[in-house]
């Protein structure tokens, strides 16, 4: 297995990876529209954070992305973390977490923020095991029903 910093040459396996992992939750995949950050990597995390993707012999298992919202107080936004259902509950979640986590004590931010639905209990677990608290809405996000934050 290995995490790989996302390349154009990507963008096709990423794509095919998100519209799996949305069909699977029941979301219907835009990548026009409410995903357009994911038809345009580059432009939404490359030029102000990362983008990462994990992989087990080719296959693309897993994502996770942090993205600056604010500059001046060093805050990222953990963004696009998703595990293949078929790879869930093997501790990819937890390794992609970790990786965004210590990138983000390497580049000196202070807090990661992210949003989530009440759906997504494992994922919620997962965040509260690595130290994220709830906090306030810090967004504009409509589909997002809970918020957390980790203060590095």
């Amino acid at each position: 297995m290995e995490i790989k910093i996302f390349e154009v040459d990507m963008r096709q396996s990423v794509d095919a990876f998100f519209e799996k992992c949305f069909s699977a939750v029941g979301i219907p995949y835009s990548p026009m529209d409410r995903h357009r950050d994911i038809a345009d990597v580059e432009e939404y995390y490359m030029q102000n954070g990362c983008f990462w993707c994990l992989f087990e012999n080719d296959v693309l298992v897993g994502t996770v992305a942090v993205r600056v919202i604010d500059l001046d107080n060093k805050v990222v936004e953990l963004k696009r973390m998703f595990v293949r259902p078929e790879y869930q509950g093997k501790g990819y979640g937890r390794l992609l977490l970790e990786h965004a986590i210590a990138y983000t004590r390497k580049q000196q931010y202070s807090k990661i923020c992210l949003d989530t639905r009440k759906q997504f209990s494992a994922a919620q677990h997962l965040y509260r095991s690595c130290g994220f608290q709830e906090t306030e809405k810090y967004n504009d996000n409509e589909t997002a029903e809970l918020y957390f934050e980790l203060v590095i």
